[in-house]
This record gives C-alpha cells, sequence and structure tokens, in this order.
C-alpha cells in the first residue's frame, strides 16, 4: 500500500476511470487486485497479488506522471482481502492536501517504528479526517463500531446518515465507490461520539454490496441496517444481495430490520434464519429517520458480542459463494 501526491489537471472521476482501465488490462491477467482511493489530493493504493508480478507493477505505477511523492506505507503477506480486480473510491470532505500529508507522514512513522496494521487499518487511517471523533482510535476494538445501512427502495439510508450528521452536529463525509466493470455508487458516512465508543454509521447504495472495497470491509460492521420498504420483492432484492455479500463471512453482522408492520419483517427474517445469521427486528417507519433511530439504536447496544455471535457455516457459502 502506499500513497502519493495527485498531480491532477482534468476531473477527478475521468483520470481514474483512465487508470482503472490500464489497470485491468495490465493488472487482471497477472492476478493482481488494486483498491484506489483519491482524497484531499492525495492517492492512496492498495495492491495484492502474486509477489514478483506485484514489483513489476509497482515500479510502473511509480514512474506515472499522474502523480508524485510515492511513499509506501504497508508491505505484507496473508489471504486476499480483495476479492475482486479493481475498487476504487473518491472522499469529499473538509481536509486539505496538507492535513492529508500530515496524516501520511504520522502514519509512516508509526509503521518505520515498527507498529503494524493490516491493510484494511492503513485504508481506514488514510481515509478518516483527523478532526473526526476517534479518527487515531480506530484500532481500539473497544473505542470503534461501525454500522452499515441499506435501504429497500429510495434513498432513506442516506436522509437518515444527513439527520445524524445535522442531530450530532458532525460532518458527513461524501464518498464514491466503483468496481471493475460497474456504476459508481455513492456510500455517505457520519462518526460520533455515542455511549462511551466512536460510532461510525455508513450509508450504502444497495448495488454497492458488490463492490470488492466493499465486501473486504464487511467483517468491520457489527450490524447492518435494512430499511425495508412496503414492495416484498425489493425486500427480497435487498436480502439476495446481502447473503451474496455474506457468503464469504464466517461471522457477518447481525442484521436489523427497519418496517413500520412486523408482516414486513417476515421474508428477510425467514430467509436470515435459514442461514443462521440473527435478525432484529426494529418497528418503525423506514422513511421516518428520527423514529427509525430510536428504534435501531438501543439494538446496537450490544455491538462487541455481534462480532462473534453468529456463524453462517458452510450452508451459505455452497449456496451463495459461486453466484
Amino acid at each position: 500500500m502506499y500513497a502519493s501526491q495527485a498531480r491532477i489537471t482534468q476531473s477527478v472521476y475521468s483520470e481514474m476511470e483512465k487508470i482503472r482501465h490500464s489497470a485491468l488490462k495490465h493488472n487482471e491477467p497477472a492476478g493482481i487486485a488494486t483498491a484506489l482511493l483519491y482524497q484531499s489530493g492525495w492517492f492512496v493504493q492498495w495492491k495484492e497479488g502474486p509477489g514478483p508480478e506485484l514489483l513489476k507493477i509497482m515500479d510502473r505505477v511509480a514512474g506515472d506522471s499522474r502523480h508524485h511523492d510515492l511513499r509506501v506505507v504497508h508491505r505484507s503477506r496473508g489471504p486476499r482481502m480483495l476479492a475482486g480486480p479493481w475498487s476504487m473510491a473518491v472522499v469529499q470532505c473538509n481536509e486539505t492536501p496538507a492535513d492529508m500529508e500530515d496524516r501520511v507522514r504520522i502514519l509512516k512513522e508509526q509503521v518505520d517504528d515498527g507498529r503494524e496494521f493490516s491493510p484494511a487499518a492503513i485504508w481506514r487511517r488514510l481515509s478518516t479526517p483527523m478532526e473526526h471523533p476517534g479518527a487515531m482510535r480506530q484500532e481500539d476494538p473497544d473505542a470503534f463500531q461501525r454500522v452499515l445501512v441499506c435501504s429497500a427502495a429510495g434513498t432513506s439510508s442516506f436522509d437518515l446518515v444527513n439527520w445524524l450528521g445535522e442531530h450530532h452536529e458532525t460532518e458527513v463525509v461524501h464518498r464514491r465507490f466503483a468496481g471493475a466493470h460497474a456504476l459508481d455508487v455513492g456510500t455517505n458516512y457520519v462518526d460520533f461520539e455515542q455511549g462511551g465508543r466512536v460510532l461510525r454509521v455508513i450509508a450504502m447504495a444497495r448495488h454497492g454490496l458488490s463492490v470488492p472495497l466493499t465486501r473486504a470491509f464487511m467483517s468491520d460492521y457489527s450490524h447492518f441496517v435494512l430499511l425495508l420498504s412496503v414492495d416484498g420483492d425489493r425486500n427480497l432484492e435487498l436480502m439476495e444481495r446481502v447473503l451474496r455479500a455474506y457468503s464469504t463471512l464466517s461471522h457477518p453482522p447481525v442484521i436489523v430490520g427497519v418496517a413500520s408492520m412486523p408482516e414486513m419483517h417476515t421474508l428477510p427474517n425467514t430467509l436470515a434464519r435459514r442461514f443462521r445469521i440473527p435478525y432484529q427486528l426494529a418497528i418503525a417507519d423506514s422513511r421516518e429517520w428520527e423514529s427509525s433511530w430510536h428504534a435501531i439504536e438501543p439494538l446496537l447496544a450490544c455491538w462487541q458480542q455481534a462480532a462473534n455471535s453468529s456463524n453462517v457455516g458452510d450452508s451459505l457459502r455452497s449456496a451463495l459463494g459461486a453466484q
């Protein structure tokens, strides 16, 4: 993993699409998987693959004129975390390039001093603005809880995160993700102090669940909140996406379904129970953000136990893992 200062004169997203085209052409045949982040005038790139091929790719990347001042911040050997050849993210926040450089410098000093981080931890440290609550405490398992939110229809998940930002008077960070071939998807998040820990609530567009970068972080979430619809077909489609995203996880997040009537929970609850995934009911109108949050919040309290509370076993992997 490395960080570098961007040298881009055109549209950021347009340049990243050009990088994606080149990366798929050169990296995929070599077995290289890549996640690329642009934030506050900097690139962060996470690459996985066979050692010799990875070194060749890095030599080529180092000579790319679209960036400079490349700093390697992580090297390691281990199982793959990126489930596809390409993911990319553009993050919009209030940090300046100088703020981002400070964050890169601090992290690299810690790595050079022998402190060990996982690739996911490096990504989180470089993509979380330093002024956010708990920005430097993310590796403390007792300090940081992450909750993912998706809506079966519409943009209720984003409305909920925006409301939380206003309610807690804190910045909502706007991000765009994309995979190897899919159109880009939105994902916003907000951080705030809650009950002695920092709570990060992330709104994700439904089709974002297929992006490799999203799946690489799926095990970080204690709960996955589903804002259900009165349309049962929409709820079924969302549950199928969730189950596919869960197919490689031994301990997936607990599902919290939000719906105004108990019968709307029947289908998602049945599917979750079939694959031994805990499902919790929150009775509220998923289009009303304040009442939804008041129904969701108490269910998040046992978050430290949630990560180890379920095991999907072989049944979900065999049923969905090949899809």
